[in-house]
């Protein structure tokens, strides 16, 4: 049986369809350009919306400088009281003071110099620190190498793969990852897109499968066709 791969001319449709919900809210701009924030915004989205994390990290910048010498330092009452707007306060402090102590104790203060290790490598590293998986190293990858190039594979890619039939409903993270990539045409836009049509339509609970552009390509959803 051939290998599935997205038709890049239904890149348009799912622009026109999911378009509009693309970035629903601002992120701090700081958050792109410096890894320790995105490593600590990252840990502030974990099971939260989008508004929630980005509300509760600009009241943890409000109260501190996000820099891993300021937070490993700061009283833990206190960085729970910065965040609570995004909720699981009680276990999001605890990791962002023990991630600042040891991005300062391992790599110095400095993910920069993680992350200009060769990829793999970088990725070991970065799951040295407390609590960091595959998937939220990979988001600190993606910010240098590219969405594609780094595909992070959350719940949303990890359900959808499984549907379309790209992996057996076993498979785990790298191979998702890797039938993903194949699966997507090369840039940066369309996985965005993927992603949004997993999260809107391909929805874990009442999946939208009559709605949704890549019916004909989905083994989960043929059923509804």
């Amino acid at each position: 049986m051939a290998e599935k791969v997205l038709d890049p001319k239904l890149t348009p449709v799912l622009e026109e369809k999911y378009g509009k919900y693309w970035w629903p809210v601002e992120y701090p701009k700081e958050v792109f350009s410096d890894p320790f924030k995105n490593l600590i915004i990252t840990v502030l989205s974990q099971n939260t919306s989008e508004i929630n994390c980005v509300r509760a990290y600009e009241g943890l910048a409000a109260r501190f400088e996000v820099k891993p010498e300021v937070l490993a330092k700061a009283d833990l009452s206190e960085i729970k009281e910065a965040i609570k707007r995004g909720g699981l306060y009680n276990v999001k402090s605890k990791r962002i003071k023990e991630l600042a102590k040891a991005v300062l104790e391992k790599f110095n203060g400095d993910l920069n110099t993680v992350l200009a290790l060769p990829k793999e490598e970088a990725k070991k590293k970065l799951m040295e620190l407390p609590g960091i998986g595959e998937k939220t190293a990979d988001v600190l990858l993606s910010s240098r190498y590219g969405y594609h190039e780094v595909f992070v594979v959350d719940t949303h890619i990890d359900r959808i793969a499984k549907r379309l039939g790209l992996v057996k409903e076993n498979a785990k993270y790298a191979e998702i990852q890797d039938a993903v990539k194949r699966f997507l045409p090369k840039d940066e836009r369309t996985g965005g897109l993927f992603w949004l049509l997993a999260k809107y339509t391909c929805r874990a609970q009442n999946p939208k499968c009559k709605e949704c552009p890549l019916i004909g390509l989905c083994d989960y959803g043929k059923r509804f066709a």
